[in-house]
């Protein structure tokens, strides 16, 4: 699986722990020489959203979910020094020791301080493709899948065998009118720079790349991280991605409530994104296309309250919440950091996070207003989650996004309608 590192507990790293060199007692005079350090293995780790139960854990560092922390790097020029096989960059090189603290994802009130450029690609066009993995195959739904569900996403149209809670629609609708929207706009004070050209992330009307109901290949409530990867393959060839247009691309493999990854509920997370890159996680990506960016999107309702079931919206009416909320999370940090942090030896090639937690634009601003001791989002606290309306006039509950430019420029959750009056 995916590397799930402990997040170290000294707040200053010493040159020695962020070379990657470890101290060894001396070999006796008749042993063999010593073999040479092991390349520095690259940091990596899916981009998790954690359970609202899970946060304590994962600020703390005592869940297998915490990231690793951000490398110590200094992102304001970038240094030519490694060459990104998947992308062709040259990145920032780390100058650390540095400052670091764990990853405070935030609840009630945001995690301040502005995200740093690391030197990566951002997704100047994005385009999500909705993959719904297995939902119309038999046993994916504890309920009766009632009647196929027709999905009228403008020129797209698909249809969903099973569909019982609506889930699948609201996504759907929701990711056909996300473009366009104050939302998805805080994402256009971003930029990537390519050979020496800054270019800044567009806010296209129609961020919805295709959707494909997929019930031919097997899947089951075993799902693994390297499942969805596979399947994300998969999705890529399905749609005819070009290769230099992965980069923008973003495969979300949407799962059934019985064929759900079980370490969501176990390990508790509600989603994630990340980057298929062999030579970051050879455990799960072995073999597999380099440069896929992907999300993770379990069945939430599973989670209860804690992936945003009523976060905005509250009784029957905030009952998918969470399926917005969660999925909008992840699209918009794969739109600024597609790369999910990935750092080859010590060199970073992700787009934009905070250079002390590593916090995304969407774990900085996750859960605001949400109440810790019931999980709802009830605190009247500005830049706390809302409904937005879509480009076709839909309501979507979704949490604010950090923005750099907020509170005048001293950086603040923007976009969701409950941003600071400055």
């Amino acid at each position: 699986m995916p590397k799930l590192r402990p997040l170290c507990c000294a707040v200053v790293m010493s040159a020695v722990a962020a070379g990657g060199t470890a101290l060894a007692a001396p070999a006796p005079v008749t042993a063999k020489p010593a073999a040479k350090p092991a390349t520095t293995p690259a940091a990596h780790h899916p981009r998790f959203l954690p359970t609202v139960g899970n946060l304590a854990a994962f600020r703390n560092g005592d869940s297998p979910l915490t990231p690793p922390p951000a490398p110590c790097v200094l992102p304001k020029v970038p240094l030519p020094s490694v060459q990104d096989p998947v992308f062709g960059l040259g990145t920032p090189s780390s100058l650390g020791p540095c400052p670091q603290l764990p990853q405070f994802p935030a609840t009630g009130v945001p995690t301040m301080g502005n995200m740093a450029y690391w030197g990566g690609r951002v997704q100047v066009h994005p385009k999500v493709y909705l993959v719904f993995f297995g939902w119309g195959r038999p046993g994916a739904f504890q309920a009766d899948c009632g009647a196929p569900v027709r999905l009228v996403e403008g020129r797209t149209v698909a249809t969903l065998r099973c569909d019982p809670d609506g889930a699948g629609k609201r996504m759907a609708d929701f990711v056909s009118q996300l473009g366009g929207t104050a939302w998805a706009g805080v994402q256009s004070q971003y930029y990537q720079v390519v050979n020496g050209v800054k270019t800044y992330i567009s806010n296209d009307r129609n961020q919805l790349g295709g959707i494909w109901t997929d019930d031919a290949n097997k899947t089951s409530a075993k799902i693994s991280y390297r499942d969805m990867a596979v399947e994300a393959e998969r999705a890529a060839a399905h749609f005819k991605v070009a290769d230099k247009d992965l980069i923008n691309s973003n495969f979300v493999i949407v799962q059934p409530q019985n064929f759900s990854d079980p370490k969501a509920k176990s390990q508790g997370y509600c989603a994630f994104h990340d980057l298929i890159r062999p030579d970051v996680s050879p455990a799960d990506y072995k073999g597999l296309k380099p440069g896929v960016p992907y999300t993770n999107m379990p069945y939430v309702l599973a989670n209860g309250t804690g992936c945003g079931q009523n976060l905005v919206n509250a009784g029957s009416a905030g009952r998918l919440d969470g399926f917005t909320v969660a999925l909008g999370h992840e699209i918009e940090e794969t739109v600024t950091d597609p790369a999910a942090g990935d750092v080859i030896g010590s060199t970073p090639i992700g787009g934009w996070y905070d250079p002390l937690d590593a916090n995304e634009n969407g774990d900085k601003c996750s859960y605001v207003g949400v109440n810790p001791l019931t999980g709802s989002g009830s605190l009247p606290v500005p830049g706390r989650g809302a409904n937005i309306v879509g480009s076709r006039g839909g309501s979507f509950a979704v949490q604010s996004l950090w923005s750099n430019n907020a509170a005048g420029g001293a950086g603040y959750c923007a976009g969701a309608g409950t941003d600071l009056p400055f």
